[in-house]
C-alpha cells in the first residue's frame, strides 16, 4: 500500500467539495432568480430563526469574548444559514422531487459523515491530536500501516486510511516544510517521517539536573 491511496482521499474530499459547492451556487442563483417572493419570504423568516438560534448557541461555546468578534461570527452564520435555505429552495425549483435526494447523498458521502461514521465503529480517532507528541503521531502512523496490511474488509481498509489521512493533516499542519520534504523523499506509507519534523516541547528530552 502506497501514500497513493492517501493521495486518493485527498482527491476525493477535493471532488466532493467542488462538487456540493457547485451544487450550492447554483442552487442559491436559482433561489434569488427564479423562486417567487411570495414563497422566499416565509423561508427566509425561518432561515433567520434558525441563524439567530445556531449563533445564540455558537455564542456561548466562542473563545472570542469582545463583543464585535461575536457579532461577527453570529453574522457570519445567519447569512450561512439564509444562503443554504435560499440555495435548497432554488435546488428543488430545478430539480423537483429529486432535490432532497441529492441533499441526502451530499450529506452522507461526506468527509465528516464518514469521519463521523469511523468514530462511531472504533476505526477512526478523534482529532484530539494536542496531546500527542509529533514522535507519538509519527509512531502512529507507522503503526496503523501495519493494522492496514491486516484488514480483512474493504470497509475496514478505507476507515484506516482515512485515520492514517488524519495523522497526516496533524502532520502537515505542525510542520508542513517538514512533512513536504519527506514526502520528496519518495516516502513509503510504513516509513518513519520524524527525522524531517521539527520537534515540539513534548518531544524535547528532560534538562539534566
Amino acid at each position: 500500500m502506497s501514500l497513493g491511496v492517501h493521495r486518493l482521499v485527498a482527491a476525493y474530499r477535493l471532488l466532493w467539495t467542488a462538487l456540493s459547492g457547485l451544487v450550492g451556487v447554483l442552487g442559491f442563483v436559482a433561489g434569488v432568480f427564479l423562486v417567487p417572493a411570495r414563497g422566499m419570504l416565509p423561508l427566509l423568516f425561518v432561515a433567520a430563526f434558525i441563524g439567530v438560534a445556531v449563533a445564540s448557541t455558537a455564542w456561548s461555546h466562542a473563545a472570542e469574548t469582545t463583543i464585535s468578534a461575536r457579532l461577527g461570527r453570529s453574522a457570519v452564520i445567519a447569512v450561512a444559514v439564509i444562503s443554504a435555505i435560499v440555495a435548497f429552495a432554488g435546488t428543488v425549483v430545478v430539480l423537483g422531487a429529486a432535490a432532497p435526494g441529492l441533499v441526502v447523498v451530499l450529506g452522507v458521502t461526506s468527509p465528516a459523515a464518514m469521519r463521523w461514521c469511523g468514530r462511531r465503529l472504533g476505526h477512526i480517532p478523534g482529532r484530539h491530536h494536542g496531546s500527542l507528541t509529533t514522535a507519538e503521531l509519527c509512531r502512529r502512523w507507522q503503526d496503523s500501516y501495519k493494522i492496514l496490511r491486516d484488514a480483512t474488509t474493504a470497509a475496514a481498509r478505507l476507515r484506516i486510511v482515512e485515520a492514517r489521512q488524519l495523522y497526516l493533516d496533524e502532520l502537515e499542519r505542525r510542520d508542513p516544510v517538514g512533512l513536504k520534504a519527506w514526502l520528496g523523499e519518495n516516502a513509503s506509507a510504513a516509513g518513519d517521517p520524524s527525522r524531517y519534523l521539527a520537534r515540539d516541547g513534548k518531544d524535547a528530552p528532560p534538562a539534566d539536573g
